[in-house]
């Protein structure tokens, strides 16, 4: 692959010139310091992107010489190894929202999965964010009281993360089975729940763990709920086998923190404990992963596509395997139904174009490569947010592209 040319700026919005009456208060000049960071987070997934193609161009390699039934073709056994680089169809679709000034790509192909992609990841669970506020919205409004209960477990540096995720299911079948179960759901007015399962990795190995929003009558005690939890828990997680030779100084470490209750919760708590794990593109999680206490305390997988320590890739390929075909958000049965929310799959979500996001510009094939030998797809992303058209055709025009392959106007084309 050719090295990235040096790019010629891109001209600027009107918006962003002085001298046109634009207000220049402390509270544009906050929305423009937003939409910077946000673009720099943007650059980092699709710089994560990019090793992750890397890294799984062998694996699948690899399966395939080991598994003659597979397809020939190493896009089509890990469909990451395609996102967001191949096409559909000759154009290449570029969209722009006008409201929120954001640009995005179409007719490309998508792997949906947000554990090994990056880019479809952040798609995903920026769309599940909203369904999530729209369902604890719709719960509190039938007099139900949200309650975040989060789930943990000892893990070690020798165990495989698939050996723990199996044991961690296993843990949650026999926790919610049985008539003490039963007992305490019906003691709290249990009426649903969302779940979800977040991994880390950190000085100990794999640390998966879940955290839950449970809708239940008012008046529930934090403290009795805990110790009631954290009892039947100790008991699910010994069956299942991630308790083995627990010591009588381990126990209270166990019971004091593999189980976290707090009442009364609003979705913006329950999303920021989320980002906790998932918002790995923030530039502080991205410095935090180098240092001793982020390693320590655990960074999100996608880290090692950014920060590539020795073992990272055999790390982030084992995340791959190990997380395929597991949800990372769970609603009990019938509980979207009741709030008013479809069914849409992930691979739908992270497909579709962004809501009021308008076509702006068909771009050729042979102008696509270009964008792809030189990892401009930010860039673009960028001139179009920027400058509309015109500026998307300067960056083009900057790597060289020839004027026959020069994008299309919608128009042009019906």
């Amino acid at each position: 692959m050719p090295s990235p040319k040096t790019r010629n700026p891109v001209p600027p919005s009107p918006a962003s010139r002085q001298g046109n009456g634009v207000k220049t208060s402390s509270e544009s000049q906050l929305t423009q310091c937003i939409a910077t960071a946000l673009k720099g987070y943007r650059v980092l997934r699709y710089q994560a992107l990019t090793e992750a193609r890397v890294v799984l161009l062998p694996e699948a390699l690899r399966m395939i010489e080991q598994n003659p039934e597979l397809s020939r073709y190493p896009g089509a056994v890990i469909r990451t190894i395609d996102c967001m680089t191949k096409r559909h169809a000759y154009f290449v679709k570029l969209h722009h929202n006008a409201e929120f000034n954001a640009a995005s790509y179409s007719g490309l192909v998508t792997c949906g999965s947000v554990w090994a992609c990056p880019v479809c990841a952040a798609k995903i669970q920026e769309r599940r964010r909203a369904e999530i506020e729209q369902g604890m919205t719709a719960m509190q409004s039938k007099g139900l009281v949200p309650v975040m209960v989060t789930f943990t477990f000892p893990h070690y540096a020798f165990h495989t993360l698939r050996e723990l995720l199996d044991r961690q299911a296993e843990a949650f079948k026999r926790l919610r089975s049985g008539r003490e179960w039963q007992g305490m759901k019906t003691s709290i007015g249990f009426a649903g729940l969302i779940r979800s399962l977040e991994v880390v990795h950190g000085a100990n190995g794999w640390h998966p763990h879940t955290h839950e929003i449970w809708f239940v009558e008012p008046g529930a005690s934090e403290f009795l709920l805990r110790a009631r939890l954290a009892h039947l828990w100790a008991k699910a997680c010994n069956k299942a086998g991630l308790l083995p030779g627990l010591t009588i100084e381990e126990e209270p470490a166990f019971y004091a923190h593999s189980v976290d209750v707090r009442c009364n919760v609003e979705s913006a708590d329950y999303l920021a404990k989320q980002d906790d794990s998932r918002r790995w593109g923030m530039a502080h999680e991205v410095a935090k992963a180098t240092s001793k206490n982020g390693r320590a305390k655990g960074v999100h997988p996608h880290h090692f596509l950014i920060r590539r320590d020795a073992g990272d890739a055999h790390r982030y390929v084992e995340y791959v395997h190990g997380m395929k075909g597991r949800r990372q958000l769970f609603w009990s049965h019938g509980l979207k139904a009741t709030c008013g929310i479809g069914e849409v799959t992930d691979e739908v979500l992270a497909e579709t174009p962004e809501a009021g996001a308008l076509l702006l510009a068909l771009i050729p094939a042979p102008a696509w490569k270009f964008v792809l030998d030189n990892q401009a797809r930010c860039e673009l992303l960028d001139a179009a947010e920027a400058g509309g058209f015109d500026a998307v055709c300067a960056l083009l025009r900057s790597l060289d592209v020839p004027e026959r392959f020069m994008p299309l106007l919608p128009a042009e084309v019906d």
